[in-house]
């Protein structure tokens, strides 16, 4: 059992890199939105992003023996 206390000492959440992936990948389309008015090229950014980001964190989660 582990808990993050006020000090911060603890583990991480298993989920806490996709939550950081995903603000990336809102941090991202938000630039493109601001300048452009739509997303344009960042959605191959956010793609890239998400896949690895949360890909990598599943592979850690899950496909460990």
């Amino acid at each position: 059992m582990s808990t993050i206390n006020m000090s911060g000492k603890g583990e991480k959440k298993w989920w806490y890199r996709i939550g950081v992936m995903i603000m990336v990948g809102v941090f991202c389309a938000g630039l493109d939105v601001y300048h452009n008015g739509r997303i344009t090229w960042s959605i191959w950014v956010l793609a890239a992003i998400l896949f690895f980001g949360v890909g990598f964190t599943f592979l850690n989660k899950y496909g460990r023996a």
